[in-house]
């Protein structure tokens, strides 16, 4: 019997770790700025928001990276080029 649950406590968590190495693998870094620039990335990620763009923001203070959705990468980097243009 204390082998089925050690067998079952196996596979739930390869099913977690196989869920969190997978969705990670969904997003795709847009922009990446640090120091004075972080702001812009800021900014950015509210636009595309905005526009419903599935987005998130991951680092610190210094450093912020905007990833996307790997299916809106595409849409995304037109929205970015048009953000730029008009900065």
């Amino acid at each position: 019997m204390l082998w089925l649950w050690s067998a079952l406590f196996v596979i739930v968590i390869a099913a977690i770790i196989a869920t969190i190495a997978s969705s990670s693998s969904r997003w795709t870094v847009i922009l990446t700025e640090g120091g004075t620039r972080v702001d812009l990335v800021d900014r950015l990620y509210a636009y595309l928001k905005s526009q419903g763009v599935k987005t998130k923001l991951s680092g610190d203070a210094n450093l912020r990276r905007l990833l996307v959705h790997k299916r809106d990468e595409d849409r995304a980097r037109r929205l970015v080029q048009s953000f730029q243009a008009e900065v």
